[in-house]
């Protein structure tokens, strides 16, 4: 098969059979969709040992146990030399029926890596988080790509390139910045990057603002500090490494970026119109990485429920 799609899943069993269902309508056939289970106790790996799709393979760790998302990605690495293309999908992503054809029609070179859009829906509006994200991708999509933009949800890489640079990184085991070290790897490596839009998955925003922000401040507690050590010259282009390490900006960001104005953003922030929920999210984006960065207290009344798990 000259694709082959890489689907990383943990407890998540409705939304993966929805992305199994939109992967039988796709227009270009020939690609084989690994489904690579992190130790789901949901029932998912009976179902895909039940379920008869021709393309499907499934994956687990041999110890059965959840490892992270880095780690069941790399669950496809044995099996590289099958494909000439390595495609990024996650199980709650629906892609477009011509989502593989327009990759291939994009004419991808061996020296490159095509980040595909993303659609960002939710349930419950408004939610200032789907809103965010929906702003964020819409800048991707105006500037030229970079690791920043690197988003494993859409993302079709030459499969030599993935097997070159080792595969992800398994030590990055909590949420958030595991597919922009990938991205740092690989701009290293020759790799350029083109952002094709046509090719569009549907991903399902099932984050609160509350849980979104919390996921951001455990983020760069712990990924951002280990990014930064492993890639030093990253510091200059992620997440704005010069405001948070250098004394003076530092001092600056931290003027700005005060916890009652967090607070009250974040009190405040469902009642605002649409432009500035926006921002306001920003504001909080802003304020729990770097919080968390500095390893100081987030300071926002967040629920028990609104805490999520690493």
């Amino acid at each position: 098969m000259r694709i082959g799609i890489v689907i990383p899943t943990y407890n998540n069993l409705p939304e993966l059979r929805l992305c199994l269902a939109a992967l039988k309508q796709q227009t270009y056939t020939d690609f084989t969709a690994y489904v690579c289970v992190d130790g789901s106790t949901d029932g998912t790996w009976e179902y895909l040992q039940q379920v008869q799709l021709p393309f499907l393979r499934a994956l687990t760790h041999p110890d059965g146990r959840n490892r992270g998302r880095n780690a069941a990605r790399n669950l496809i690495l044995p099996y590289l030399s099958n494909h000439e293309w390595l495609v990024f999908l996650d199980s709650d992503s629906l892609p477009l029926p011509d989502w593989l054809e327009s990759f291939i029609r994009a004419n991808p070179t061996p020296n490159e890596a095509l980040l595909g859009q993303i659609i960002y829906y939710a349930e419950d509006n408004p939610n200032p988080w789907a809103e965010y994200l929906r702003w964020r991708e819409k800048v991707r999509a105006q500037r030229e790509p970079r690791s920043p933009h690197f988003i494993t949800i859409n993302l079709l890489i030459p499969a030599r390139a993935f097997l070159q640079v080792g595969g992800m990184d398994e030590k990055i085991r909590r949420h958030g910045l595991g597919d922009v070290e990938l991205g740092y790897r690989l701009m290293q490596a020759g790799l350029r990057f083109r952002y094709v839009a046509e090719a569009r998955v549907w991903s399902h925003v099932q984050q609160t603002p509350a849980v979104a922000v919390k996921r951001l401040y455990d983020m760069a507690q712990h990924n951002l500090a280990y990014l930064h050590q492993k890639h030093p010259l990253s510091k200059a282009e992620l997440f704005g490494g010069e405001w948070l390490y250098h004394p003076t900006r530092r001092f600056i960001l931290r003027m700005i970026l005060r916890p009652w104005i967090a607070q009250r953003i974040f009190r405040w922030l469902h009642r605002w119109p649409a432009s500035l929920r926006r921002w306001g999210m920003r504001y909080l984006v802003l304020y729990a990485v770097a919080r968390g960065f500095w390893k100081r207290k987030l300071g926002l009344p967040l629920s028990q429920r609104e805490r999520p798990s690493p």
